[in-house]
């Protein structure tokens, strides 16, 4: 059944799993990762404290977004 202007069972529906943009997401927040590892290193070492609590936060995001993408490409339901 198809609803007019989209319609809110469109909306609502499940979308579909795609494997080339989790792959996509999961390189990309590996490099994110990596990154703010190295720049929160540098933060610490320089005494820049408030960046590295930045780069941390950064790190943390980075790294849950990375496994939601490999659990994705896994076929594990999240």
């Amino acid at each position: 059944m198809r609803y007019q202007n989209g319609g809110l069972k469109n909306q609502l529906a499940p979308r579909n799993n795609n494997p080339k943009l989790n792959k996509w997401l999961l390189a990309v927040n590996a490099v994110l990762f990596v990154c703010s590892a190295i720049i929160g290193g540098f933060n610490v070492y320089y005494e820049e404290y408030t960046s590295a609590v930045a780069m941390l936060l950064v790190l943390l995001v980075s790294f849950s977004n990375a496994w939601m993408a490999w659990a994705r490409l896994k076929g594990k339901r999240i």
